[in-house]
């Protein structure tokens, strides 16, 4: 087992004063944040939540995620510039409502954004050579992403999804790499339990590493976009869940 010191991770810094630690680059014509060394041999792709790449409680998570585990983490913009504006969450008129449905087949669909991951793939390999493997996280929306990305013929050898959207045990039936998954009380109790059997229930290396939670204390979004760290639980909440994603990254990768 990993040593208490695994769990340990810089501190957290209210959302208005946060100075990002990575910089900027472009891959495959996708604006990208980079944390973390470029020399560094592991690499962990981060797939945002639909609110985009411009959230300074993403950022730290990202720079988090990077500084205790030594690696490289990169978050390309998968949406160009164009995320879900993050008025129109929670989807409580039928305005909004209709912006998200329409988000999620257009620019959000997962058939399109698990093609953009693949075509980007080879442009990381070839950006960052001393990489020899490639973990993967990914935030709400971003966690249905990774779940589809963490199949059969899978070029990662570890995938992570928090807060998840769209979670389906059909796809833990289908991940062939270790993973975690970290819900909380707003995902639905009986999914994340037939998830979990379906992956935690896996024979080798897949059951045996997997890790997957609830959280009753919590809400959906609470690592990312959404979070709040002005707020006593939530940001108790946000480094409490970093500490447990960076402890298990250093037990898979």
């Amino acid at each position: 087992m990993a040593s208490k010191a695994c769990c340990t991770i810089p501190p957290i810094i209210p959302t208005n004063t946060y100075t990002t630690l990575g910089t900027y680059t472009t891959l495959s014509g996708m604006r990208t944040y980079v944390s973390g060394s470029p020399a560094s041999t592991t690499g962990i792709l981060i797939i945002y939540d639909i609110f985009g790449l411009d959230f300074p409680q993403t950022l730290q998570g990202v720079d988090i995620i990077s500084s205790s585990t030594s690696t490289l983490a990169i978050v390309p913009d998968l949406f160009h510039g164009s995320p879900m504006p993050i008025s129109n969450y929670p989807p409580d008129t039928p305005e909004k409502s209709a912006a998200l449905r329409a988000f999620f087949s257009g620019p959000a669909a997962p058939p399109k954004t698990v093609a953009a991951i693949k075509e980007l793939l080879p442009v990381m390999k070839e950006t960052y050579p001393g990489v020899q493997k490639w973990g993967l996280v990914g935030y709400c929306w971003g966690g249905k992403i990774v779940a589809l990305l963490s199949g059969e013929g899978t070029e990662f050898v570890a995938s992570a999804q928090i807060h998840p959207a769209m979670l389906d045990p059909e796809d833990g039936g289908r991940i062939v790499v270790p993973h975690f998954c970290l819900a909380t009380r707003d995902e639905d109790k009986d999914v994340v339990e037939a998830f979990k059997a379906r992956v935690q229930g896996k024979e080798g290396v897949v059951g045996e590493k997997s890790l997957v939670m609830r959280w009753e204390g919590t809400f959906h979004g609470f690592m990312a976009a959404r979070a709040d760290l002005e707020d006593k639980e939530n940001l108790e909440y946000y480094e409490k869940g970093y500490k447990k994603l960076v402890h298990w990254l250093k037990e898979v990768l």
